[in-house]
């Protein structure tokens, strides 16, 4: 397992960023080829908008299938009862052997 966990705070600045340079881009790359400011700046508004509609499709329909995806193993097991630290490393043991989580 990594010993650094990036927070999610950090991952929405990093998408927005990526955001604001792809924009950039797109805006330079029409700028390029018409040489007309106005028309590049409303193809980078329509370029971000629908690629933010495009992104939050693909990601439902990504959410709908299940390829790749693993159940946990303990999902189906209601627990009533605080776990004991032997339980629990007997639990962490068994993740281990089946792939769930890494060593370490």
């Amino acid at each position: 397992m990594d010993a650094y966990k990036e927070s999610h705070y950090r991952s929405v600045i990093k998408a927005l960023s990526w955001r604001v340079f792809a924009t950039i881009a797109t805006i330079s790359i029409v700028y390029v080829f018409t040489r007309r400011l106005v028309l590049s700046l409303e193809v980078g508004l329509v370029e971000v908008i629908l690629k933010l509609i495009l992104y939050y499709c693909h990601e439902r329909v990504w959410g709908w299938l299940g390829f790749g995806k693993r159940k946990h193993p303990l999902a189906a097991f209601q627990v009533s009862d605080k776990l004991s630290p032997e339980d629990l490393e007997t639990i962490r043991d068994q993740l281990v052997k089946l792939g769930y989580i890494e060593e370490g």
